[in-house]
Order: structure tokens, then C-alpha cells, then sequence
């Protein structure tokens, strides 16, 4: 059965609460057809032989080999990767092979015991949206958001010019 995220809320690139349109595959539950459902990697066969049409959205973990979801990429439209533990960087790699070596260009989507300090890197390894767990207060992501623009504005030295216009 597929089901809202009742204990997380979807965070947009602003730091924002938005309304989340996706409906999410519970593991252990009969797999439904829906128009917008993410569902595991591990899923995808089963679902596509169940229901004749592949699913919009897939979700992996970090730690799991991105081989599998490369050969699905120009037909989903999400992309839900599961961090285990907030200290854990597998998802943050995986997030910059998907958008940089392979570009995908749908909506990418962190999901797990996520904290507002490292909203900025989620972004910056191409992150578009997180599913931010209800324990972190919605105004610590809108604080994030803040502080990350007016890192962006603030002058940048010579060298930090330099290193920019060399990674163009």
C-alpha cells in the first residue's frame, strides 16, 4: 500500500514546507498502482510485471550500489535516497554521481535523520527536496536556507573567484 509521509515533512531548496504530491511504497505492504509512487529499487520488477508500467519514483539507500537505478534514470521523475545516519556521506556521494556523471535532472530527494547544518551540502551535491523528520523544528530548515543565502551573497576574496571560474 502506498502512504503519506505522516512523520516527515517535504523541505523545498528555500527551506520551505511544501505539499508532497508522492505517495510512498510501504516496504512490508502489497505493492498499489499509483499515479505518483516511489517505490524500492528492489521493487521495480515486481511492480513492472504487476502493473505493465514502471513507477515515477524509486527509492535507494546510500549504501547501495547505483547500478541499478542508472539504466532507470530517463524514466523517473524522483529519486528518494535514504541516509542511515546523519554522519554517514554515502548519500551525498551518490546524489552528486547521479546529477554530475549520469544527469538526472528530476527531483532528488534526501530522506533520513537529516539535520539543518547540512542543508547546504544537500544542495550543493544536487538535492532539490528532503524529507525532513518531524523531530527537527520547520524554522531550523528555514534558518538553513537563510544563512546559505547570505553565504552566497556575502564578497568573495580573489582566490575564492579564481576557484570558482577553474571549476566552470
Amino acid at each position: 500500500m502506498c502512504s503519506r509521509r505522516c512523520c516527515v515533512t517535504l523541505i523545498d531548496r528555500n527551506g520551505l514546507p511544501v505539499t508532497d504530491l508522492w505517495l510512498y511504497q510501504q516496504q512490508d505492504a502489497p505493492l498499489v498502482l499509483a499515479e505518483r509512487c516511489v517505490i524500492r529499487l528492489e521493487q521495480w520488477d515486481e511492480y513492472l510485471s504487476q502493473f505493465g508500467a514502471p513507477a515515477q519514483g524509486v527509492r535507494i539507500s546510500g549504501e547501495q550500489d547505483p547500478a541499478g537505478v542508472l539504466a532507470l534514470l530517463a524514466q523517473l521523475e524522483v529519486i528518494v535516497i535514504d541516509f542511515a545516519k546523519s554522519r554517514d556521506g554515502r548519500g551525498f556521494t551518490l546524489a552528486r554521481l547521479l546529477r554530475d556523471r549520469h544527469a538526472f535532472a528530476g527531483d532528488l530527494r534526501a530522506a533520513g535523520p537529516l539535520l539543518p547544518d547540512q542543508f547546504s551540502m544537500l544542495l550543493q551535491c544536487g538535492f532539490t527536496s528532503l524529507l525532513a523528520p518531524a523531530t527537527v523544528p520547520l524554522v531550523r530548515w528555514q534558518d538553513a536556507a537563510r544563512a546559505r543565502l547570505q553565504a552566497q551573497a556575502r564578497p568573495r576574496t580573489l582566490l575564492e573567484r579564481l576557484s570558482l571560474s577553474n571549476e566552470a
